[in-house]
């Protein structure tokens, strides 16, 4: 008798050791940095009927400047999207790029405190963590807030926040790149509907309404997403009742870096340029990161083709981008010459070859490296004169913080 309610006991025991859940919670670091590229893609319907289809890629590089001892992260976060879209009309392709900046406070749970003024991130409050520790199978519900920014489209200033409850599900853990991750789906719905003071102030948007459906591969060790998948649905209508449908899918990787924006690599990077011999060719610290400069470079005029004797120089200069894992930002300047429309023009395309150049490289991959034209907004020389054009007359990569 005593041997059977031994074996019971140490059975109930096994069960509830087998059955000991997990805190999940965010280890913020003090100095930890990471960088997320999301893409997605999506499709655009106008009162039923598809208008054009978008890939969209958000890059979001966050860093935790101080942390306290309740394990809150107060972070700096900074955002670039650019954006494919291919027309149900025209199938031509049209790109720009739009950046903001966030600063917040994260709970190691995952609550974030934040200024209803920011309109980035759009997605907030998700992953929210449960208090206690959670078995496989067993679900929790949070709160958070879609925002969304509606300047443009609906001419609402401030941004749209709707808040929703969504209800995860802790699925499963899997090993992935040698790492073990826990797998949890998120799942949430919203709707608005704007009010009467707003659309007489000017607002065109009458309702939004939508969903998304996540899966989280989430490392608890580390306390960081490693990467998440989702699709989802927005339908926006204004108030003459056409409806605008955006529904698509996403997915993200992360990828910790450390910031090479510091003297000691402006050095080193410096000496590789004069061992390598290279002429016309400066490195700064720049707010977006370290700034490699390559002054008076030479394409055929007035064409983005890029001379023989600048594809040489680019060869060398990737012996040293090969030494950095961040990602990259490409942007064109133009000498204070023709119009400005043209000289707009002209810098992305010449910032697109440079990119496009690194690529055939094999420096960076699409999704890794980023294109911008500033026309001729930003001199750092006078256009009075042939040497200050020829400053002017630049491309910068910057190595991204």
């Amino acid at each position: 008798m005593k041997r059977y309610l031994f074996i019971l006991i140490f059975f109930q025991v096994s069960l509830l050791f087998s059955q000991e859940g997990k805190l999940f919670r965010f280890n913020h670091q003090k100095g930890d940095s990471a960088s997320y590229i999301s893409t997605v893609e999506e499709e655009v319907f106008v009162n039923g009927y598809l208008n054009h289809q978008s890939e969209i890629i958000n890059r979001i590089s966050s860093t935790v400047t101080d942390t306290n001892d309740n394990g809150d992260g107060f972070i700096n976060a900074s955002y670039m999207t650019t954006e494919n879209t291919i027309s149900n009309y025209s199938n031509q392709y049209l790109s720009w790029g739009e950046e903001f900046s966030s600063t917040f406070t994260r709970k190691n749970n995952g609550e974030l405190t934040i200024s209803d003024d920011l309109f980035m991130p759009t997605v907030r409050n998700v992953p929210v963590f449960s208090d206690k520790q959670i078995n496989k199978g067993e679900s929790w519900t949070a709160d958070g807030k879609e925002v969304h920014d509606l300047r443009t489209a609906f001419n609402m200033d401030s941004p749209l926040i709707i808040p929703f409850t969504a209800t995860y599900n802790y699925l499963e853990d899997k090993e992935i790149n040698g790492e073990e991750l826990s797998i949890i789906s998120v799942k949430y719905e919203f709707s608005f509907i704007n009010n009467k003071k707003a659309i007489q102030n000017g607002s065109s948007l009458y309702s939004s309404k939508g969903y998304s459906n996540q899966i989280l591969y989430w490392n608890n060790k580390k306390g960081i997403l490693e990467t998440y998948s989702e699709d989802f649905q927005i339908q926006l209508t204004d108030i003459d009742n056409n409806v605008f449908t955006f529904r698509g899918n996403a997915h993200a990787e992360v990828t910790e870096f450390k910031s090479v924006n510091d003297e000691e690599n402006v050095k080193k990077i410096q000496d590789s340029v004069e061992n390598l011999n290279l002429n016309n060719i400066s490195v700064s610290k720049g707010e977006k990161g370290l700034i490699i400069s390559l002054d008076n470079i030479q394409f055929e005029p007035d064409s983005d083709i890029l001379l023989n004797s600048e594809k040489i120089k680019l060869q060398e200069i990737a012996k040293i981008l090969q030494e950095y894992t961040n990602d990259l930002l490409i942007t064109g300047h133009c000498a204070a010459r023709g119009s400005e429309k043209a000289r707009q023009a002209l810098s992305e395309e010449r910032a697109a070859s440079v990119a496009s150049y690194l690529k055939e490289l094999g420096i960076r991959d699409e999704y890794h490296i980023f294109t911008q034209g500033k026309g001729s907004t930003e001199p750092v020389a006078s256009n009075d004169t042939e040497e200050g054009r020829e400053k002017n007359r630049r491309v910068e990569i910057t190595i991204l913080n």
